[in-house]
């Protein structure tokens, strides 16, 4: 019996703290900062209800415990598009559409189960950050679709969002105060161009950029904005267009010089339309 509790507890932390692992930098005396994205929007503001009708919560539930795992965004009635690293294969997920306030029960969700976690064949699994960190949710049933509820427009196939152009991210998680708020938050972020986006990282001294031409960046690089633990999977949008899946960043999150990193959609869509 004892044996069997260890496990179950073993288990547990590994399915609660399986989401961030640390891509080491080399040491500064400050921290060791570099890790995949599972929080929340840092700088970031409420979103009212009904303002992204596109966001879903990806809920986890583990021997029992339900919370929310992963953001995602409705891309049919019946697929979500998340990121790859959200995978997991140990519990199983509800997809929860129409939420604003994760703690009370507003009228508007719709929660189904969801069926198939289907991750781009590029992906090396795990919480690594690399390409491909993108993956298609399938449901076991299709979303209504109405006010609270709708699909987001992808991209163009190759399209680059254009250096200094503005974007939206949203999601619940993590805010400067290492709260978890309940309201969806939101933050209007500033897109940063490949080139400069490879040298901001190679300036904070990573024995390995990552970075590679299928990802997207945003800043702004020194206000204190940026996605955080629990963002992952979660939405970049752009002129009502999906251009990003949160994927990576660095911690502690809204590190000064440090960009937001995502999976660019519009270098996966022969993957996503394989899949819908």
């Amino acid at each position: 019996m004892l044996r069997q509790t260890l496990v179950v507890l073993a288990l547990v932390a590994c399915v609660l703290g399986s989401r961030l692992p640390v891509r080491r930098l080399p040491y500064t005396g400050t921290s060791w900062r570099f890790s995949v994205s599972r929080g929340r929007i840092y700088g970031g503001h409420d979103a009212t209800r009904g303002q992204f009708p596109y966001q879903v919560s990806l809920q986890l539930v583990v021997l029992g415990m339900r919370f929310h795992n992963c953001g995602g965004s409705i891309i049919s009635n019946s697929a979500i598009l998340t990121a790859g690293h959200c995978f997991d294969d140990i519990g199983y997920y509800f997809a929860v559409a129409g939420d604003h306030d994760l703690s009370s029960v507003e009228g508007s969700e719709q929660e189904i189960r969801v069926s198939e976690q289907i991750v781009h064949p590029d992906y090396p699994g795990g919480v690594a950050v690399a390409a491909g960190d993108i993956a298609v949710f399938t449901l076991e049933s299709p979303l209504t679709l109405n006010d609270y509820v709708q699909v987001i427009t992808l991209p163009s196939a190759g399209s680059i969002p254009a250096g200094g152009s503005v974007a939206v991210l949203s999601g619940w998680g993590e805010t400067e105060t290492a709260t978890t708020p309940n309201i969806l938050q939101t933050v209007d972020v500033s897109v940063i161009d490949y080139e400069t986006c490879k040298q901001n990282l190679d300036d904070l001294n990573m024995d390995d950029n990552p970075l590679t031409d299928t990802m997207v960046c945003t800043g702004p690089l020194y206000d204190g904005i940026s996605v955080c633990s629990g963002d992952s999977g979660g939405p970049l949008a752009q002129n009502g267009e999906l251009i990003g899946v949160v994927s990576w960043g660095v911690d502690p999150c809204g590190y000064p010089g440090a960009p937001s990193v995502y999976t660019r959609v519009s270098a996966h869509l022969d993957f996503i339309n394989q899949n819908i």
